[in-house]
């Protein structure tokens, strides 16, 4: 039904222009796209770093506020990392709380056959010592997709942090 109302005149400026099974297509990829942005939320939540690095190209650059991965490699470590300080922090005794990625406001347009482009904000959340959740950080992802033997991945990732730089106290 929503892709007949969809076809039917929802977007007359695409509408127009293609065919039935080239805006169905568009809906598909977004589709596509947005499972491919909950799995990597999954697979970050979860540690898993082989699931974490499939979302990304072998060429993939990730700008994580200001620090730069590029390869699938270099991305796959940032999980590695985190598991590594978790089991160290486990063998130590000390609690390493959890963090629950949080992606809402998500926006997917679909460039061509090949590309894409989304944006969503992204918040961690974590449970404090009183059991109430708090918010550890807040931002906004920047993506450009590619689509790859008939998959989307993530070409390029820009996290952009909406918390302010800690001010220098002198000032």
């Amino acid at each position: 039904m929503f892709v007949a109302f969809f076809l039917a005149g929802a977007a007359p400026a695409r509408a127009a222009e293609d065919s039935p099974a080239a805006a169905l297509q568009r809906l598909l990829d977004k589709d596509e796209i947005a499972a491919l942005v909950a799995r990597y939320v999954t697979a970050l939540d979860t540690l898993d770093a082989d699931a974490y690095a499939g979302v990304f190209t072998e060429d993939a650059e990730y700008d994580v506020t200001g620090t730069l991965y590029k390869g699938r490699a270099a991305i796959r470590k940032i999980v590695t990392d985190l598991q590594e300080t978790r089991a160290r922090n486990d063998a130590a005794g000390k609690a390493t709380p959890r963090l629950y990625h949080v992606m809402s406001n998500s926006s997917i347009e679909i460039l061509d056959a090949t590309h894409a482009h989304h944006e969503s904000y992204a918040q961690t959340v974590r449970l404090a010592d009183n059991g109430q959740f708090v918010v550890g950080f807040m931002g906004r992802y920047d993506d450009a997709l590619v689509k790859v033997g008939g998959r989307w991945l993530i070409k390029s990732r820009k996290l952009e942090s909406f918390i302010p730089p800690a001010r220098d106290a002198a000032k």
